[in-house]
């Protein structure tokens, strides 16, 4: 073949240079955005140089379809992480004309030149920092290597960071040109970890669940922390990368207060450097004896602090063996999937001195999903509540909205009394106790809202599906492109997605399908898609969309199957419930989440009303359930003419009424729905 002298590369040698996936690499291909060069017996065939190129393209950010994609556990490619430091910073633009360079000239940035290039940058803020006298235009490395530059005390820092001096200076020799680089020390800056993240290779940062934190999630950790200024006391950052969070604590906390980790070494060394120069202090025994290149989960010197603060690992690749000792250690290490943020977390917990404050950045996923209940339960346990932001997407290229969590270690069931809540167009505090369980921590109702849930979940008339339907996912083809199609052929019927379907009713979306359970690669029983009546709701979305079918329609997986069966209930009455703003009141305030689960609509409340009641509100059903004849119906309460309007508004409040909501209690309820569904938009 054409690819045995290796002037060809196949499809899958191609993606393994590219760290792609190969079903990531075909799907370039089908988009066009990768193209073959040749091609010998139905296999596609690319050259050498195509591949060089398309690393480089995807390096500087040309190709957006890598950079775009949510799973990012193949990318590779270095690329300036900007939101690391404040957008102040000069030395952003620094750091970028260096990976130009580099890319430009092919270098490699990320392996034996990145020591050349850390020690650099370190050599050149400590002479700034120090007022040390060198010539204009001077490259440090090479004159520190070569004739002894003195550092005021500095030297063995930067001698951590060279394991092999010569090839050092025989990089800084070879490629002058990225050491023409000039950084400026800025205070509070960490410019030695903006270099090194933006050198080091993504794809290995995401096997070790290193995602580091924007400066400015930072400053709001610590200003929140140490919004009085701090009572004094030990400070540490567990995984604490290159010591950002313990740059920007204020001059109240004393270098001998300020302890770090990390399980990168390299990382460790820049802390040392960072805090060295934040005090102008390079005081060995602080910086070796307490930041400290070990992994925080293993037992060492037990040591108690007053605050703990940082980022923790997301999703660190455990071998085999560290599972079982963690396992054995910590009450949230259960199964075979352990995430690191949630021992992390524990062992936290467990260093903090009583009364101690834990204020960690963690994905919003720990309040709500049931992998991380165990960690909730511990906190539980031994935590009160303090501040809750809710911050989105916030790290770069990651889709994971992610929040700052802050507590206080009380050894006594927990508190959320006095704590703050922002985010999300809102800020407030709570002022009234509440119960908090294990199964969902939500922070998201004032007290005034909360006042309202509680009725709803403790209405004494009522039932919930749990047990008491049927759910079905809608069908799995494993390849829409050839089982759905636009036109209509023998033997095919409209199938639906879930943009197909609105508030009661659905609109067929022009996509028709050959119902072959057999040849899809999931399908629920026949049965469930034939019933005589079902109702079809959004499986991604933020707001309950549920529609009522009698026709047997199929669904996509987009578009998920419930079928009540709440005995005394009509379907229709269900119905009514579910796209009611009360329903999307307690799914709001309970799980606030983008995908609607079978846990979440088990959970919602159904007010027991009797046939009459019942009978005047699927009269109004009736009428919703027929789609208007201009499609486009909107899912939140609004219409395109002001009959349909009307009965949505007057189906609403019924609704409400059945659930035993006063005047005042309803406008709380219309009012929380509409403030978030706008800020949603």
């Amino acid at each position: 073949m054409l690819s045995d002298d290796k002037k060809y590369l196949t499809l899958r040698e191609l993606c393994e240079i590219l760290s792609v996936s190969q079903a990531t690499g075909r799907n370039w291909i089908k988009l066009g955005k990768i193209v073959a060069q040749a091609e010998e017996h139905g296999t596609l065939l690319f050259t050498q140089e195509y591949a060089g190129q398309l690393q480089r393209d995807i390096a500087q950010g040309k190709i957006r379809a890598l950079r775009n994609r949510r799973n990012k556990q193949y990318v590779s490619g270095s690329s300036v992480y900007e939101a690391y430091v404040s957008p102040a910073s000069g030395n952003v633009q620094e750091v970028r004309r260096l990976m130009g360079l580099a890319l430009a000239g092919n270098k490699d940035v990320s392996g034996a030149g990145l020591p050349a290039l850390l020690a650099e940058c370190a050599l050149q803020l400590i002479v700034q920092r120090e007022g040390i006298l060198v010539p204009a235009r001077f490259h440090l490395l090479p004159a520190y290597l070569r004739d002894g530059l003195s550092l005021n005390g500095y030297e063995f820092l930067i001698d951590d960071l060279l394991a092999d001096r010569a090839a050092t200076l025989a990089f800084a020799e070879d490629n002058a040109e990225l050491f023409a680089i000039e950084y400026r020390y800025e205070e509070s800056e960490d410019i030695l970890g903006l270099l090194y993240i933006s050198c080091k290779n993504l794809g290995k940062r995401k096997a070790t669940g290193s995602y580091y934190t924007p400066t400015a999630v930072v400053e709001k950790v610590i200003s929140r922390v140490f919004a009085d200024g701090g009572r004094g006391g030990r400070v540490c950052d567990p995984c604490c990368g290159t010591g950002n969070f313990l740059l920007q604590l204020p001059q109240t906390v004393g270098m001998e207060d300020i302890y770090g980790n990390d399980i990168d070494r390299t990382s460790i060394c820049l802390a040392r450097i960072n805090l060295a120069l934040k005090f102008r202090r390079a005081d060995k025994d602080i910086l070796y004896g307490q930041l400290t290149a070990r992994n925080y989960l293993l037992p060492g010197r037990q040591t108690y602090f007053d605050y703990i603060i940082g980022n923790p690992p997301w999703g660190f690749r455990f071998t085999e063996e560290e599972k079982k000792r963690l396992r054995d250690r910590y009450s949230c290490a259960v199964g075979n999937m352990i995430e690191s943020y949630d021992v992390v977390t524990e062992q936290a917990v467990t260093d903090l001195k009583p009364g101690g404050v834990l204020a960690f950045v963690l994905p919003e996923a720990v309040l709500n999903v049931k992998s991380h209940l165990l960690l909730r339960q511990f906190l539980l346990q031994e935590c009160s509540f303090q501040y809750l932001e809710y911050l989105g997407n916030v790290f770069a290229g990651v889709a994971c909205p992610s929040i700052i969590l802050q507590m206080q270690r009380t050894h006594k069931p927990a508190s959320c009394v006095g704590m703050a809540v922002k985010g999300r167009g809102c800020s407030f505090t709570i002022l009234e106790e509440r119960s908090l369980c294990r199964e969902c921590l939500s922070f998201t109702a004032t007290d005034e809202e909360y006042r309202v849930l509680q009725k709803l979940v403790h209405m004494p008339q009522q039932a919930t599906l749990a047990g008491r339907a049927t759910f079905a996912l809608g069908i799995v083809t494993g390849n829409n492109g050839r089982y759905v199609s636009k036109e209509k052929y023998d033997g095919m019927e409209a199938v639906l997605k879930g943009t197909d379907i609105q508030k009661f009713c659905f609109t067929p979306g022009g996509n028709y399908i050959a119902f072959r359970p057999e040849k899809f690669q999931q399908a629920a029983p026949t049965a469930y898609y034939r019933a005589e009546q079902k109702l079809l709701y959004r499986f991604i979305s933020s707001q309950l969309v549920f529609a009522y079918d009698d026709r047997q329609t199929l669904p996509l997986n987009s578009c998920n199957v419930l079928i009540p069966q709440i005995e005394g209930l009509q379907m229709k009455y269900v119905l009514a419930v579910l796209n009611s703003r009360a329903a999307q009141f307690f799914f709001d305030k309970n799980f606030n989440s983008l995908k609607i689960l079978r846990s979440h609509i088990e959970q919602i409340p159904i007010p027991l009303v009797g046939r009459e009641r019942q009978e005047e509100i699927v009269q109004i059903v009736n009428r919703l359930i027929v789609p208007p004849s201009d499609s486009g119906v909107a899912e939140d309460f609004e219409a395109l003419d002001a009959k349909r309007a009307e009965d949505f508004e007057a189906l609403d409040a019924m609704v409400a009424e059945a659930f035993g909501l006063s005047q005042e209690e309803y406008e709380i309820v219309r009012g929380s729905v509409e403030a978030l569904r706008t800020q949603r938009k």
